[in-house]
């Protein structure tokens, strides 16, 4: 096996590691959020559409103080750390991970009865490539009525993908106009939480 090789299977693992991670530390977090505030249906979530104030308070209360080894970014890197993540001037707060990893929240499609959020994560944050399903994968909160309450990988168009080749193909073709990110984290956790030998983006 040449060096090459060997360097990609060995960041493969490495990515695959940190995004079971961050999905089970974030669901973990929204777990003790609903042993304190109760279930979700008693949550106030977001209810606007970008609003980067009705995100903040929503992450601030119900998910970081449940987090440990992560602060919130509040200098010069941050602008950095969203313009990578393509929140230019969204106003998002960023985390950052003492492992050097970091993470954004966007609201999504929301309404007084309903709240779709985006995670970005970033498993090396600020280091190059800081391209989507290279070094930057997606995951959704989705809520309707504070009910059917899920946190998963992927984005909006994965939901309904229940197949791996629809999401290898959907992953295969992440950069067609109009993809939702998210479908190459989506085939990741399908895949048991393992970036295989198939998948088109780490070679």
């Amino acid at each position: 096996m040449t060096m090459p090789a060997i360097t990609a299977n060995y960041r493969k693992k490495e990515i695959a590691v940190r995004l079971k991670k961050f999905s089970s530390t974030i669901q973990n977090a929204f777990n003790m959020a609903a042993a304190e505030y109760g279930e979700p249906s008693n949550w106030k979530f977001p209810s606007k559409t970008g609003d980067s104030e009705q995100t903040n308070e929503f992450v601030n209360t119900y998910l970081f103080p449940y987090l440990t080894g992560v602060r919130v970014c509040n200098t010069d890197e941050c602008k950095q750390i969203n313009k990578n993540m393509g929140h230019v001037g969204h106003g998002v707060a960023s985390y950052i991970f003492s492992d050097g990893s970091c993470f954004t929240f966007m609201t999504g499609g929301s309404g007084t009865d309903h709240s779709t959020m985006h995670a970005y994560y970033d498993y090396n944050c600020l280091s190059r490539p800081n391209k989507r399903d290279y070094d930057q994968f997606a995951f959704i909160m989705s809520a309707n009525a504070g009910k059917n309450f899920t946190f998963k990988a992927g984005g909006v168009n994965t939901l309904s993908l229940t197949k791996r080749e629809d999401l290898l193909d959907a992953c295969k073709n992440h950069e067609i106009d109009g993809h939702s990110p998210g479908t190459c984290s989506a085939l990741i956790e399908f895949d048991g939480w393992e970036i295989k030998d198939d998948y088109p983006w780490i070679k």
